[in-house]
């Protein structure tokens, strides 16, 4: 079979109205070529009818919106640094989700699978969603609930290492990028990292105890869609799917849906709330409300890849990684208040 030749159809625009809440101004790449996509879509035995659009962002993979005969179709190309084991694992997560509708569905390709491969890229292709809007906390917590609960029946068909994953004990790695770092900031940092662990940090024998569930990884409001009509709430990127303690991926949601410098007031009924609406759809057991807190610190504080590339290099402190400390630290400072909060919430 001759390979497919480059679709006149996909010419690129980078304006217009589009998911994940972004607008004209914001910056797009071309990372996608026509050539490539066209290629993608030919295993899926489609083409584009109408010119492709670029969406911004790009952390866990390129995205392009294309009008096809079958309606605007998502083709995204997965992150280089994932390999084929995960991001099969993520389509077929993603695809459990999408069948109880908490999840854009994912097209099959003409031979059945859930992936193309277009040289050493790997792409799906899913159905677009008209995005209205972005959710507030109580709406995003009740919808993470939700695939929390359907994600209980995931039952992946291949093995993958886990994306989230902690060391034993929790600081050996932070020692291990320290004996290698030859910047005072570097060590500094991790040094406080350290620290942190011994104060606030769940001992190795206490993270064992806890149970490991399927999350979604990155659970936060850019990765979850609201349809316009009608009203669904849709979650994507599963790059980093895996079995992880849930306890953690529930705090980590709510970081990201809130801005760190809220009052202690509104910090607290915001997280009150959050959690109401979390187990109105899903209770929380006694326990993992007793440590959810102190387990957000020990996985934040025991992390690596703020301090290392993507292939394990030490590299030096960059500007997000700073960022990271000093959430790190408004969390510190008001830890106190989301455990009397996570403690008193009852299902």
């Amino acid at each position: 079979m001759q390979p497919p030749r480059r679709d006149p159809h996909l010419l690129f625009f980078g304006s217009g109205p589009a998911r994940h809440g972004e607008s004209s101004t914001d910056q797009v790449t071309t990372a996608i070529g026509a050539t490539e996509l066209s290629a993608c879509l030919h295993q899926y035995g489609l083409q584009a009818n109408g010119p492709a659009r670029l969406l911004p962002g790009g952390h866990v993979g390129q995205s392009a919106v294309v009008p096809t005969a079958q309606g605007l179709l998502v083709v995204k190309r997965c992150n280089r640094r994932f390999d084929p084991a995960r991001v099969q694992l993520a389509a077929q997560a993603h695809q459990h989700a999408a069948r109880a509708g908490l999840a854009p569905p994912l097209r099959l390709t003409r031979d059945g699978r859930w992936t193309a491969q277009v040289d050493d890229a790997t792409y799906t292709v899913a159905e677009y969603v008209d995005h209205a809007k972005q959710a507030g906390p109580a709406a995003f917590a009740a919808a993470l609930a939700a695939l929390h609960n359907h994600l209980e029946s995931f039952s992946p068909q291949s093995p993958c290492a886990d994306f989230l994953q902690l060391p034993d004990p929790p600081g050996a790695d932070l020692e291990r990028v320290r004996r290698q770092a030859d910047d005072a900031a570097s060590r500094e940092a991790i040094d406080w990292r350290i620290a942190i662990l011994a104060e606030f940090g769940l001992d190795a024998q206490s993270l064992a105890a806890v149970p490991r569930s399927w999350v979604h990884g990155d659970a936060r409001p850019d990765n979850l869609l609201i349809a316009r009509s009608p009203d669904r709430r849709l979650f994507i990127d599963f790059d980093q799917v895996s079995r992880f303690p849930r306890p953690y991926e529930i705090v980590r949601a709510f970081m990201a849906c809130i801005s760190p410098g809220l009052s202690a007031d509104l910090l607290v009924s915001t997280f009150r709330d959050y959690l109401n609406a979390y187990q109105a759809v899903a209770p929380i057991h006694a326990t993992d409300r007793a440590i959810m807190i102190d387990l957000y610190l020990t996985v934040q504080a025991a992390e690596t890849r703020t301090f290392t590339t993507p292939e394990g290099e030490i590299r030096g402190m960059p500007a997000f990684a700073r960022a990271r400390h000093q959430q790190l630290t408004w969390f510190i400072e008001h830890s106190g208040l989301l455990r009397g909060v996570a403690k008193e919430a009852q299902p």
